[in-house]
C-alpha cells in the first residue's frame, strides 16, 4: 500500500482535465517526430510516453510484451481501454490517460498534419531511446491518416544529414491492415529490445533506410500475448547489400516479457554473408511503497551465433515525487571473453551504415544512469551520464534534454558534453546542442 496520500477525485478530475486539455493544443513528443501522429503504432521517438507505458506494464496493467517499437496499438489497447481507474494510484491513472489520449488521437486523425524543424551543432553520438536525432538540421512537413484497413504518411523534408543537403520522403510509409497481420513498406526508426541507453540488437542511430516489414500478434495459453515480426532493408552506404532480420516477443507470464532476434547480412556472395543472434527479457519486481519497477537483460552473440559476445544488464523503476513522475534508469553493458574471438566476415561489425552502428554492441565497459522527469504542466526533463569504452579508449558523456509546451506547439532543447578519447589525439571535449519545433494540427 502506498505511504502517499491519495488525492480526492476532484484533484484527480481536475489533473486529468488539465493533462487532456494541454495535449489538445500540443503534441506530446520528443525528437521531433511525433507521437501523436495518426499512426497504427507507438514509434520510437518519445521517451516520456514510453515510461508511462513501462509504468503501466510494471504496475501489471499491460499484459502484451513492450519490447519493441514502433509498437502496435493493437497490443495494447484493450488493457489501455479496461483497466479500472478506481483501481489505479494517481500518477499511474495518469500514465494511462496520457497513453489513452494519444492512441483515441491516433484513431480520430487528430493532429495528423504537422510542421518540424530542427538545428544542431552535430549528429548525436550513440543516442539512447527517443534521441532518434541524425540530422544537423532539418525542415518538414507531413500528414498521416489511420484508417481501418490501411494508414499512411506523406512526408516531404529538407536535411542536412553527414554534411549532405537533400530533400526527401523521409519517415514515409504506407501500412496495411489484415487483422492480426499488418504489412509495411517506406521508413521508419526501430528500437528493438529492453534498453535505454544501451541496445544490442537493432536502434535506428542513422537515418531510416527504405524497408518492408510485416507483423503479425496472437495469443494463447502457454505464450500468453506474442508477436512476430520480419524486417528486410537496404540501408546506404553499407558494407552489405541488404539486411533481414526476424523478431518473436512474447510474454508467458505476468511478471515476464521475452524476446529473440536473428539478424542476417547479405552482401551478394553466401561465404560472406554475417549473422547475429540476441535475446532479451524483463522481470518486474514486486512493488513496494510507491515505486514500481523492474530488471532486464539483453544478450547478443558473436559472428558465429553460438557464441555470447555482449550483455546489457539494466534496472529501471518509476515513482511519484510530488507532483512529478521520476523515473531512474541504471543500466551496464559488457563484452565476453569471445567478443574478439570470431572475425566477422565484412571485416568489420556489419551492422553499420553511413560510418555509424545501428546499436551498441561495439562499446564496452560501459554504465550508464539517466532520470525521466514527467511534470504535470507537460514540461518534461531527461538526464543522463554515461561512461564507456571505444575501441580500449574511454568517452563519457552527459546530456541534458528539456521539452516545454510554446508557441501552440512543442519545443525541445537537447545539449551534450562529450570527453571522447577514442580518436588516438588524447582527450576531446565535444559540446553540442540541438534544439527543435514541432507543430501539429
Amino acid at each position: 500500500m502506498s505511504s502517499v496520500k491519495p488525492h480526492t477525485k476532484y484533484e484527480l478530475a481536475h489533473r486529468c482535465l488539465y493533462r487532456t486539455l494541454l495535449c489538445s493544443v500540443v503534441t506530446v513528443s520528443s525528437g521531433l517526430s511525433g507521437s501523436l501522429s495518426a499512426s497504427p503504432w507507438l514509434e520510437t521517438s518519445d521517451p516520456f510516453l514510453r515510461s508511462s507505458l513501462v509504468l503501466l506494464s510494471d504496475a501489471g496493467h499491460i499484459s502484451a510484451p513492450i519490447n519493441q517499437y514502433p509498437l502496435r496499438w493493437s497490443l495494447i489497447g484493450d488493457d489501455l481501454n479496461n483497466a479500472e481507474a478506481q483501481s489505479l494510484e494517481d500518477y499511474v491513472q495518469l500514465a494511462r490517460s496520457e497513453l489513452r489520449y494519444t492512441l483515441n488521437s491516433a484513431k480520430l486523425n487528430r493532429g495528423n498534419k504537422s510542421l518540424e524543424m530542427q538545428f544542431a551543432t552535430d549528429q548525436s553520438p550513440y543516442p539512447g531511446y527517443g534521441e532518434l536525432s541524425e540530422n544537423k538540421s532539418s525542415v518538414s512537413t507531413s500528414v498521416d491518416y489511420l484508417g481501418t484497413s490501411f494508414a499512411y504518411r506523406l512526408s516531404l523534408a529538407y536535411r542536412d544529414y553527414n554534411d549532405e543537403e537533400e530533400i526527401a520522403w523521409t519517415d514515409s510509409y504506407l501500412s496495411l491492415n489484415a487483422g492480426k497481420w499488418l504489412f509495411t513498406v517506406g521508413e521508419l526508426d526501430y528500437w528493438w529490445g529492453q534498453g535505454w541507453q544501451h541496445n544490442l540488437i537493432l536502434a535506428s542511430y542513422t537515418k531510416a533506410p527504405s524497408s518492408l516489414n510485416a507483423n503479425y500478434i496472437s495469443h494463447n495459453k502457454v505464450l500468453g500475448v506474442w508477436s512476430f515480426q520480419a524486417l528486410m532493408t537496404e540501408p546506404e552506404n553499407a558494407a552489405y547489400d541488404n539486411h533481414g532480420a526476424v523478431r518473436f516477443v512474447a510474454k508467458p507470464w505476468r511478471n515476464v516479457e521475452i524476446g529473440t532476434t536473428y539478424q542476417n547480412w547479405f552482401s551478394g556472395s553466401a561465404a560472406e554473408d554475417d549473422k547475429q543472434l540476441a535475446f532479451d527479457a524483463k522481470l518486474t519486481l514486486p512493488h513496494f511503497d510507491n515505486l514500481y519497477h523492474s530488471v532486464y537483460t539483453e544478450l547478443a552473440s558473436t559472428a558465429d551465433v553460438v557464441s555470447l559476445g555482449a550483455w546489457m544488464l539494466g534496472w529501471t523503476g518509476s515513482a511519484k515525487v510530488k507532483d512529478n513522475t521520476v523515473r531512474v534508469v541504471l543500466e551496464t553493458q559488457q563484452h565476453t571473453n569471445d567478443y574478439d574471438a570470431t572475425d566477422w566476415h565484412s571485416g568489420a561489425y556489419p551492422s553499420t551504415s553511413d560510418s555509424v552502428t545501428n546499436n551498441s554492441y561495439l562499446l564496452d565497459d560501459s554504465y550508464s544512469i539517466a532520470f525521466y522527469v514527467q511534470r504535470m504542466n507537460d514540461h518534461s526533463i531527461g538526464v543522463s551520464y554515461q561512461s564507456s569504452k571505444l575501441d580500449g579508449e574511454p568517452v563519457k558523456t552527459t546530456k541534458f534534454m528539456y521539452r516545454m509546451p510554446a508557441l501552440s506547439g512543442m519545443l525541445q532543447l537537447d545539449v551534450i558534453a562529450q570527453d571522447d578519447a577514442s580518436a588516438g589525439n588524447g582527450q576531446h571535449q565535444i559540446s553540442e546542442w540541438s534544439a527543435g519545433y514541432e507543430l501539429r494540427f
